[in-house]
């Protein structure tokens, strides 16, 4: 880069940061658990059964540690909270729940929303020992004996 061009970037981030703005002077990197988890996100859609709830088919290979829904729906069709299910992942599947308000389920109804499915992170063992040896605490004798 020239001199010139040089000059103008400053000028030009000094522009920024008088209007009050922020200026950034460099890049960084994504920060999270290392080594990363596995991350499976797509949008679907299904009818729920007769306690608003239904299964959905993921792909992420393992039971996933943490999965995020949020619901996609037109403002006058988003009357419902949407949860997960506790207790109800598995290596293929999940389910959801729609619930008009605490007590009463969205029954037989189709819901569109997107999800987030979050593997855990692939810990390598860094020995080929699973538990550490076991040693048997000495007591020293008492004096006189």
């Amino acid at each position: 880069m020239r001199t010139r061009e040089k000059a103008a970037l400053a000028v030009a981030g000094l522009a920024v940061a008088a209007a009050g703005g922020t200026v950034f002077a460099g890049t960084s990197g994504a920060v999270g658990p290392s080594p990363a988890p596995s991350v499976q996100a797509a949008e679907t859609s299904c009818v729920t059964d007769g306690a608003g709830m239904c299964t959905v088919q993921h792909a992420l290979g393992a039971v996933p540690a943490v999965v995020v829904v949020s619901a996609n729906t037109p403002g006058q069709f988003n009357a419902y909270t949407l949860n997960t299910v506790q207790g109800s992942y598995t290596a293929t599947t999940f389910k959801v729940r729609a619930m008009f308000d605490q007590t009463t389920p969205k029954v037989g109804g189709a819901i569109w929303f997107s999800y987030a499915a979050y593997g855990a992170p692939i810990v390598q063992p860094t020995s080929s020992r699973l538990f550490p040896s076991a040693t048997t605490p000495t007591t020293p004798e008492s004096p006189g004996r």
